[in-house]
């Protein structure tokens, strides 16, 4: 059993991990072999065991999120975090960069907690979308008919119902890293609240998400929720837009739920750490695709 929590604080400066094994130093056999064990990944099925802990852990994350954003005084992630932190942070954003960091602190002290046989992965990060009002940054969030292309990650894309602030989309993604390249349809909502006119919060969860086999092809399928590879279960982001004098602040956090590593793979120098840093990327990969949206021209 394993939760794949992490438990200390700290920011991800966007260095690679330390200690991390390259595979160019592996000779050709071996990382063939590799490539054949990542991709050749045994399936795996969600347990009601692991659905009921990832609802306790979503539970806790949203309660806090709530409070936040309803703090009245603070909103940003980065407004509840110690002024040595916040100047680090904001320096970042300045110059144009995305800061990136591993979420903690969400499963209450007293609770014993643990993932069976999966694991959460929650990161957040930030990026400052400079000369840039808030309306018009959520005229481009909310284009679900043209997210298709605009983010890596997202193939296809395409609104199915709005009603008010509350969005109901379909998005074909594609998530690769090493050795895996994984497809999925999935089925998306996301709600936005208004706190001003300056300041606005979301939350997008995923209501349905099927791997996709032999994707591509004439004999591409979906396969059942929840019993395939297992690298991507759940899904919800939380998002937080303020705009200041310098443009929109952009942060968004995002948990997922995958399975545990396989016991095969598991001991394999430096394929676990690539593996889990999939949901990091794919954050980082949205917060760059966003402000380069906004990019002037050169």
């Amino acid at each position: 059993m394993t939760s794949g929590i992490e438990k200390r604080h700290g920011g991800d400066r966007l260095r690679p991990a330390c200690g991390r094994t390259p595979i160019i130093a592996l000779g050709a056999s071996t990382v063939i072999l590799l490539m054949l064990a990542a991709a050749d990944a045994p399936a795996a099925t969600l347990t009601p065991a692991a659905a009921r802990a990832w609802e306790r852990y979503y539970q806790w994350a949203e309660a806090r999120v709530e409070r936040q954003v309803r703090d009245g005084k603070r909103f940003l992630i980065q407004d509840f975090l110690p002024a040595e932190q916040r100047a680090q942070i904001q320096s970042k954003l300045r110059a144009g960069e995305a800061w990136i960091e591993r979420v903690t602190g969400i499963v209450p002290e007293h609770e014993h907690f643990a993932v069976p046989d999966a694991e959460i992965h929650h990161w957040w990060g930030a990026i400052l979308v400079p000369d840039t009002r808030l309306p018009a940054l959520l005229r481009f969030l909310q284009d679900y008919d043209h997210h298709g292309g605009k983010f890596a990650d997202v193939e296809q894309s395409r609104l199915i119902s709005r009603k008010d602030n509350h969005f109901r989309f379909f998005f074909r993604l594609r998530r690769s890293k090493a050795f895996i390249t994984a497809y999925y349809h999935t089925i998306q909502e996301a709600t936005y609240f208004p706190i001003d006119d300056r300041r606005v919060y979301s939350r997008s969860n995923a209501v349905r998400i099927a791997e996709l086999e032999n994707p591509g092809s004439a004999h591409e399928r979906e396969k059942k929720p929840g019993d395939d590879r297992g690298f991507l279960w759940r899904l919800v982001s939380w998002w937080r837009l303020q705009e200041t004098d310098r443009g929109v602040i952009v942060e968004i956090e995002s948990a997922s739920l995958s399975r545990d590593i396989p016991t095969a793979v598991k001991f394999i120098p430096g394929l676990s750490s690539y593996i889990r840093s999939t949901p990091r990327e794919s954050m980082e990969s949205a917060l760059a695709s966003i402000r380069a949206r906004f990019a002037p021209p050169d």
